[in-house]
Order: C-alpha cells, then structure tokens, then sequence
C-alpha cells in the first residue's frame, strides 16, 4: 500500500485575519531548502494562539507566499502541565533534552546551574534551544511551544519556585505513587553527571521536595529527563484502571 505524503508542520507567529502571508528570507529556505515543499504543495501553519490552519505554498520570483485554505480543529492538549529543571551538562546532550522532553509534552524548561554542572553560562544558549523546541512542536503535530526560560542558580530557583507539586530525581528517593500522578501541575528536576553535593540535598529537604527514583539503574541526565516525562505523560493510558 502506497505510504500517504505526510504534510509538514511550519510554526508562524503570526495572526490568521488574512488570506495570505509573505514569508521571511528565514522560514523561506526553511520551507524551499529544508522542507523541499513545491510551489501549490500543501503545508499547516500553526501560531502563539494554538490554532493551525491548512495552507499551500505560493511561489513569486523569489518571494514565499502562504495561502490560508481553511482553519483546522484544535487539537486537545496534554491535561498534565509538567515544568523540567536540568542542571546544565554537554550542549549536545542539552539540546537532546530539549528536542526529547518538548516531543513528549513539556511545558517548561529551565537550565539549572548547580556545583556540579558542566557549563555556568548557557544565556547565548535560549535562542538556540527555543528553535529546537519550535521544530520538535512541528514534527510531533504538537500546538504548543515548550516554554524556554532563562538560565538560573539551583539556589535561586529553588527559593523562587512555587509549584506545590516538586520532585527530584534522586537515586535514594522513593517511587512515584497514583496520588502523584492526579497532580495536573508537576516540577521535575533533575540533576547533573555525578550527582548533587550534600548540601544541594539539603535544600531539596528544607525546601520540601519529594526525591523520586525511576529506576533501579544509575542514569545518565538525559535519559533520566526522556524516561521521568514518558511515564508521566503515559501514566493514564498504560494505568491498571485504564485497561
């Protein structure tokens, strides 16, 4: 059976009230040169507001121009909002993280640094790592964009974080309980290459996080951040209740 040609996904922070939109010199070679979409070829185009319309390429000269067809139904998202924290470690791994954790549904990343980590200046690194989301929101037909915020101090994150459902991924913790995954909010934090020192474990105490351990192995810092979120955000269709 002939294999149906898939329609690629292109992300516009633009507003839909128009017929048609002039692209960039950017998106135009994403979408000529990367992308190979052909003149009158079909492309969705999804913004800011979540909404994604089906549109085709309209090829001028040198101009790129998308025509807006008919908007599409929202797709419904993840009913778990879950914010990732990562100690900094090798930029390669980092943009794994961010490319893996943005496919499988996070909301929030925030680069952490802590005594151990590998890098205590990653701010050239946002714009980067947002580009990489925006393309993994694209791929998975994802219409959200996974938040990218700005790099901080373990100590500082740790005083200004308010969420009131914390936990770290810590090889002494316990595991994740059903109580656990009825939070629709959750923070995970997970730690650098070697682990964190006594007194980073002491503030996670007096800060009142949970430790969590996900498995009986040692992992590697994106391997723990890919595993934690893929049984989170599958949690309610593998759950006993849901067989």
């Amino acid at each position: 059976m002939k294999q149906q040609k898939k329609i690629h996904r292109v992300y516009l922070e633009i507003d839909f009230d128009k017929v048609s939109h002039s692209c960039s010199s950017h998106i135009a070679h994403r979408i000529i040169n990367v992308l190979r979409i052909k003149d009158k070829e079909d492309l969705i185009i999804f913004n800011h507001k979540r909404e994604q319309v089906l549109a085709s390429v309209k090829l001028n000269n040198r101009e790129v121009f998308i025509v807006f067809k008919e908007k599409l139904e929202n797709i419904i998202l993840p009913k778990i909002k879950v914010h990732i924290a990562v100690s900094t470690i090798s930029m390669k791994n980092m943009d794994l993280i961010v490319q893996k954790i943005a496919e499988l549904g996070a909301t929030e990343f925030t680069p952490l640094y802590t005594k151990r980590s590998q890098y205590k200046n990653v701010d050239d690194k946002i714009t980067h790592w947002r580009k990489i989301s925006i393309h993994a929101s694209e791929q998975c037909s994802r219409v959200d964009i996974m938040k990218i915020n700005a790099p901080t101090s373990l100590g500082d994150y740790l005083t200004k974080n308010t969420s009131r459902n914390k936990y770290l991924l810590y090889q002494n913790g316990t595991s994740f309980t059903s109580e656990d995954f009825r939070n629709r909010d959750m923070t995970i934090l997970v730690g650098p290459e070697g682990g964190f020192e006594d007194e980073e474990v002491e503030l996670f105490e007096n800060y009142n996080w949970k430790m969590i351990n996900i498995s009986q192995n040692i992992l590697r810092t994106e391997t723990a951040c890919i595993s934690a979120l893929s049984i989170i955000s599958n949690y309610e269709s593998t759950s006993r209740h849901n067989i």
